[in-house]
């Protein structure tokens, strides 16, 4: 069962999310009736294992229409460590914004050298959405490399992974990860540095 919140403001809406002003994806304007709904509180319980994060509920337009995607549990990708970023909703004179929600690297340096996140087996009966189109922030040395992000599996739904920027790996480009079709479904195949 999903219990209203507070109703939400447009000056609630036009507050950034933790993490959002740096974050590489733009917002996409939507032609919606109006602001979204108040906000749902999804029911939590309790966490299926010390590593699950909980990933807040939002509200989307689709066709026409507000329609709620519920919160749910869900295990971060990998190192670096991730943290989830909200999806929010902004609004000014000329309409509204969306934000898609998504894991942010937390604790990464552009002196360091990325390591692959640590993504077990995973398949997607559903197909993985289009990449995101990321607006890195300024680059921190003319050797960075920028390490794109990724769509993860919940296990009910994709949530994307941002990317971040790197230590060049002498010897090393980075070879993207990638959803392969397998049987029924999607297997990921994570992102690597490979020799050059």
């Amino acid at each position: 069962m999903l219990f209203p919140v507070i109703p939400l403001l447009l000056v609630l809406l036009a507050a950034p999310a933790p993490g959002a002003d740096d974050s590489p994806i733009p917002g996409v304007r939507m032609e919606t009736a109006g602001p979204p709904p108040a906000l749902l509180a999804d029911p939590r319980g309790p966490p299926p294992s010390a590593a699950s994060a909980w990933i807040d509920g939002h509200w989307q337009w689709a066709k026409g229409r507000w329609s709620w995607v519920p919160g749910e549990w869900a295990i971060p990708p990998g190192r670096p460590p991730y943290v989830w970023v909200p999806a929010r909703w902004t609004g000014d004179d000329r309409g509204f914004t969306f934000h898609e929600p998504h894991w942010r690297p937390s604790k990464t340096s552009p002196a360091s050298i990325h390591e692959p996140p640590f993504v077990p087996l995973v398949a997607s009966p559903a197909t993985p959405p289009p990449l995101l189109v990321e607006m890195p922030a300024g680059r921190p040395s003319r050797d960075s490399v920028w390490i794109p992000g990724f769509w993860t599996w919940t296990g009910n739904r994709f949530a994307w992974a941002a990317g971040c920027w790197s230590a060049p790996y002498p010897g090393h480009a980075w070879a993207e990860g990638y959803w392969k079709r397998s049987g029924k479904g999607f297997t990921w195949v994570a992102g690597r540095w490979r020799r050059s």
